[in-house]
């Protein structure tokens, strides 16, 4: 293990001393990145053939020494990472992490506790009831709710999706899907800016994609719950049997939130499973100022909730919470293997998080989130989230007052659409206005200087931006503005080829 002790197995001493040594390097390494972020580039212009050039070896038959490792990463992983922590990537949901919810990430790799028994992470277990009874009240959840951390929102609409097609269709879990012999379909509701997820959910669970209802949105890009009541009443005349509908809380195209308390009336009218896909804008829930848009959330059957998007912690960490209670989650998911067999009679149950969902062997991850959440609390969540809205508006203002840009949608997060229309693209066909959106989107990436995404909403592209960063301020905004702009002349100059 260590250089300084040549026992072919180490002891606790060795291992501490190797610790400590492949700390500091490491220290050094990650303060250094976090040093660099404001002036580094975003990109990097390497091609995955040269990447690969770079990491192009043999299987190691003898070991490296780490000093050797850490050169290689330094040398060769860093500089072509993208930097998501940047306070210029405006791109998709992807945090600068905190340090606190770093470092006790570190701690949990250390410990390497295994979350999914009791009995081989007690206090990570009791930590993770406690991130989940938090989260399950900062969305207007009951003493009796209850969840489990996921990887991510898309797991955590694998869950929640779970869950509805059980009660929906008794002993489909244990018989299958034809368990109650119907001919009809079972039915999930979403908008067409529903997360890819919901595809895939369909899918594993064995409803079929083309069981999902994507519903048409409005002008500024909500579900249609005319139309929704009208999917729901012609698949019941047709046989079919309507499982759930599921609204967004912050779409990743648009950041916006969908009319949640209208959905509730409509599920709760139809005896459907209301599924609230929170991934990203549940943490308007700390701001006293914006999480009126979340009204109704509290009456979601499930709600998939990540913190590492909005909370700032390191990848990966999901939620998924339940209004009902664990029982919900034991229903859909509980086993009890030969070698986790029951022997403390049943006590420890209640804290085994693999009877909660579909994961074996789990990360303890709820050490980062419970570190984030006593860091900054809901009064430090709540300035961050303000900001970020705020600033936001403020790009968006930008673009309502230059003549180039055409602002798609409303400001409903952190998030903001437009498209690059100057004067001399006006008169361009849709799909020359669409390609430019793209050709803009690749000059800034290729410059470094900052990262955005392109989307496509009702057919046509947009530029897609989103304020990540609490190392984001406003000379940042103003920064993105211009380099769109003078990439954008760059086009015209060389004749509006795309």
């Amino acid at each position: 293990m260590s250089e300084a002790n040549n026992s072919p197995v180490p002891d606790t001493r060795a291992l501490a001393e190797e610790h400590e040594r492949l700390g500091r390097a490491a220290l050094r390494l990650i303060t250094d990145y976090a040093r660099s972020l404001d002036d580094a580039p975003v990109c990097s212009e390497a091609t995955p053939e040269q990447l690969i050039e770079l990491f192009d070896e043999p299987l190691p038959i003898e070991g490296s020494s780490a000093e050797e490792i850490f050169k290689h990463v330094e040398r060769d992983l860093i500089p072509h990472a993208m930097n998501i922590p940047s306070p210029r990537y405006f791109g998709l949901f992807n945090p600068t992490p905190l340090p606190v919810a770093v470092w006790a990430d570190v701690v949990a790799s250390a410990l390497n506790q295994n979350g999914a028994a009791w009995r081989n992470s007690p206090s990570i277990s009791v930590i993770e009831a406690r991130v989940l009874r938090w989260l399950c009240q900062l969305i207007g959840y009951g003493p009796e709710s209850f969840g489990t951390l996921t990887s991510g929102g898309s797991e955590a609409n694998l869950v929640g999706l779970k869950c509805a097609r059980d009660r929906a269709l008794e002993g489909a879990r244990d018989r299958g899907l034809r368990a109650d012999g119907s001919n009809g379909n079972l039915i999930v509701y979403a908008s067409e800016q529903c997360h890819y997820s919901f595809v895939k959910s369909v899918d594993i669970l064995g409803l079929g994609r083309e069981n999902l209802r994507k519903i048409d949105t409005d002008e500024r890009f909500h579900i249609r719950t005319d139309l929704l009541r009208a999917a729901v009443e012609r698949d019941l005349s047709e046989g079919h049997t309507p499982v759930c509908v599921a609204g967004a809380a912050g779409a990743t195209s648009t950041g916006v939130v969908d009319p949640l308390d209208e959905l509730a009336d409509l599920a709760r009218e139809y005896k459907l499973w209301f599924h609230v896909d929170a991934a990203y804008g549940g943490a308007l829930a700390f701001s006293e100022k914006h999480k009126w848009r979340l009204r109704g959330i509290e009456r979601a059957d499930s709600v998939a909730f990540d913190p590492h998007k909005w909370m700032f912690v390191p990848f990966e960490c999901g939620a998924l919470l339940v209004r009902g209670g664990g029982r919900v989650l034991r229903d859909a998911f509980d086993i009890t293997p030969e070698y986790l067999s029951e022997n403390r009679g049943g006590a420890d149950v209640e804290y085994d998080f693999f009877r909660y969902g579909q994961l074996g062997t789990r990360r303890g991850m709820a050490l980062k989130v419970w570190a984030a959440m006593k860091s900054l609390g809901v009064r430090g969540y709540a300035e961050v989230v303000d900001r970020q809205v705020e600033l936001v508006n403020y790009l968006a203002s930008r673009f309502d007052e230059s003549e180039e840009f055409e602002r798609v949608g409303e400001v409903e997060t952190a998030l903001c659409c437009a498209r690059f229309l100057p004067a001399w693209a006006r008169a361009k066909t849709p799909a020359e206005q669409d390609e430019l959106q793209r050709a803009l989107q690749q000059r800034v990436e290729r410059s470094g200087g900052a990262w955005l995404a392109t989307t496509v909403l009702h057919g046509r592209r947009a530029l897609r931006i989103n304020v990540n960063s609490f190392l984001t301020e406003r000379r940042h905004i103003d920064y993105l503005v211009e380099l769109l702009r003078r990439e954008g002349s760059k086009l015209m100059r060389e004749g509006g080829e795309l």
